[in-house]
């Protein structure tokens, strides 16, 4: 660097901190329509390195997360009622450092508040009990790091392990502690179009059930590396439900969507 303020960068949304395509509490834009449902998920949201510091092969960051996610219903006349929505917004703290042409790693630590909401789209169940509105509110820390190897030309293997610690939540007898760790293949044939599969795992406890919860994605990525890319993907989700307003609840479903990545 010629001098420090040549190394200082500002509100940059390619992020120093990569997140394995099937991540779920990601920032993310895009649309997912289940294909063994009549819903559909929407993604709306930034993450944003606000100041950065490149220090030869290391880049450190500061920055934050701002993004939704909702359970729409799907109806006639092409109508989406809005049945929940997640919100989320925290900051975050990140490096990334360079080890060889063939590999880096990098890091991230968030503090994070997330709520959930029903909304007008919602339809509730016939029943003689009054309805009382569910609060489901956490604040916790995520802590991630990735390995980023490249095996061969052209071909990528993503690592990244995770632990989630609450420290705060409504109601308050969500598991403190959840584990992560996702696998991410991406094979590029051209410069700006590769091919992925991405798996990510979390181990939690819901009530007095442990299970192992699983995100799997496989999708083609339009845009170069680590840059601007549209995707289109298949998903598929089997575990406790992450959504809040079903905290406590199975989920399974399959889905084929849509994402760009700004």
């Amino acid at each position: 660097m010629n001098s420090f303020s040549d190394s200082l960068f500002f509100f940059n949304t390619n992020q120093v901190f990569i997140p394995t395509e099937s991540s779920i509490l990601e920032s993310k834009n895009g649309i997912t329509k289940y294909t063994d449902k009549k819903n559909l998920r929407l993604d709306i949201g930034v993450s944003m390195d606000i100041i950065g510091l490149k220090n030869r092969n290391t880049v450190y960051s500061m920055g934050a997360d701002f993004f939704t996610f909702s359970n729409l219903r799907s109806e006639s006349n092409f109508k989406f009622p809005v049945d929940a929505i997640d919100y989320m917004f925290g900051l975050n703290f990140n490096f990334r450092k360079t080890i060889s042409s063939e590999a880096g790693i990098s890091g991230r630590l968030r503090i994070s508040h997330i709520s959930s909401h029903f909304e007008d789209g919602h339809i509730y169940e016939r029943s003689d009990t009054i309805f009382t509105p569910v609060v489901f509110s956490k604040e916790y820390i995520d802590l991630a790091s990735a390995l980023d190897l490249n095996l061969k030309r052209n071909l990528i293997l993503k690592i990244m392990p995770a632990v989630n610690i609450i420290f705060h939540s409504i109601p308050e007898n969500l598991s403190v502690l959840s584990g992560q760790l996702g696998l991410q293949i991406r094979y590029f044939p051209f410069k700006k179009l590769s091919v992925y599969l991405s798996n990510d795992i979390y181990l939690s406890k819901v009530n007095s059930d442990t299970r192992l919860s699983e995100n799997f994605e496989a999708g083609i990525s339009i845009g170069e590396i680590n840059s601007r890319t549209i995707n289109l993907f298949y998903t598929y989700y089997d575990g406790h439900d992450y959504r809040g307003q079903y905290y406590g609840k199975y989920l399974n479903n399959n889905g084929i969507g849509a994402r760009i990545k700004f």
